[in-house]
C-alpha cells in the first residue's frame, strides 16, 4: 500500500458490545445517504462478507449517482491485495498475522478504496458469516468494519453469534451503516465545535459551546479511542411528521484498545 497516502491517516479501533441491531439497513442508508448530499460528498464501499448488500442499500435510494461512486465485493484474499492493494502479508498463514477478518485488513480496505475511487466516505466490511469458517479465536458471527472519512479511518468490530449465514450478513450490513452514521457524526460535531470556538475567540460576546460538543472535541487525535460515543445524527430541517431519526435509539458503543 502507498506509504504516503497513508502518513496523513489517523487510526482509531474499537469494539461493539451488543448483539442485537434493531434498525433496518434501509432506514440506516437513508440517514447516511442525506448527510452526505447535504455535505456534497461522495462514498464507496469494500465489501467481503456482506457479498455488496451495504452497495445494495445504498443504492436503492433514488438519486445515489450524485454521491456513491463505486463499489467492491472483494471476497478473496487476493481480490483485496488486487483491486484494493491490501498487503498480502496480512494473509500470510504465519505466528502473528492479523488474517482476513481483522481490523488491520478493515483497515486496509477502507484506505484502498478511498485511493482507488476518490470518494471522502468509505465502508469497508470483513467478517465471518457461517456457519464454517470460525477457528480458535474469531467464531462465526464476528465482524470488523473499517470507515475511512476525510483522512482519518476508524475500524470497530461486533460479534452477532446466533444467527444463520442470511442474518448474520444482515446484522454486518446494519452496524456498517450504523457506524458510519457514528464517524460521521463525530466528524462533523467536532468540526462544529471548533468552528464554533474558534467565532468566540473574535467576538467580544462570550458563548459556551454545547457540553456533548466539548465532550468529542476533547478525544485523542491519535491511537484507540475511549469512553462513550453518543451517536450525533445532525442538525436537520423541522418536519411536519414524526421523522424516521427518531426510531434510532442511544447507541450502547464503547470504543475500547483492542
Amino acid at each position: 500500500m502507498d506509504l504516503e497516502f497513508l502518513s496523513a491517516h489517523i487510526v482509531k479501533r474499537g469494539r461493539f458490545g451488543a448483539y442485537n441491531m434493531a434498525q433496518d439497513a434501509s432506514v440506516l442508508a437513508g440517514l447516511l445517504a442525506r448527510r452526505i448530499k447535504r455535505a456534497e460528498k461522495h462514498i464507496a464501499t469494500a465489501e467481503s462478507c456482506t457479498g455488496g448488500m451495504i452497495a445494495s442499500a445504498l443504492t436503492d435510494i433514488q438519486g445515489a449517482s450524485r454521491w456513491f461512486s463505486q463499489g467492491w465485493v472483494t471476497y478473496s484474499n487476493e481480490s483485496k491485495i488486487k483491486q484494493l492493494g491490501v498487503d498480502k502479508s496480512i494473509f500470510v498463514l504465519d505466528e502473528g498475522s492479523a488474517g482476513a477478518v481483522s481490523p488491520e485488513v478493515a483497515e486496509a480496505m477502507a484506505i484502498g478504496a478511498a485511493k482507488k475511487s476518490g470518494a471522502e466516505l468509505t465502508i469497508a466490511v470483513t467478517g465471518i458469516a457461517g456457519p464454517t469458517g470460525s477457528t480458535e479465536s474469531k467464531e462465526v458471527g464476528l465482524v470488523w468494519v473499517g470507515i475511512y472519512l476525510n483522512g482519518e479511518v476508524t475500524t470497530k468490530s461486533a460479534e452477532f453469534g446466533h444467527g444463520d449465514r442470511h442474518s448474520n450478513k444482515e446484522a454486518f450490513t446494519t452496524f456498517a451503516l450504523r457506524v458510519a452514521l457514528g464517524v460521521w457524526g463525530e466528524h462533523y460535531d467536532q468540526e462544529k465545535a471548533e468552528e464554533e470556538s474558534a467565532d468566540e475567540d473574535d467576538s467580544t460576546t462570550t458563548t459556551s459551546v454545547p457540553a456533548a460538543l466539548n465532550v468529542l472535541s476533547e478525544g485523542p487525535q491519535t491511537g484507540d479511542w475511549h469512553g462513550d460515543v453518543a451517536w450525533s445524527e445532525g442538525d436537520e430541517e423541522p418536519e411536519t411528521e414524526p421523522s424516521e431519526e427518531s426510531a434510532i435509539p442511544d447507541s450502547d458503543i464503547t470504543w475500547n484498545e483492542d
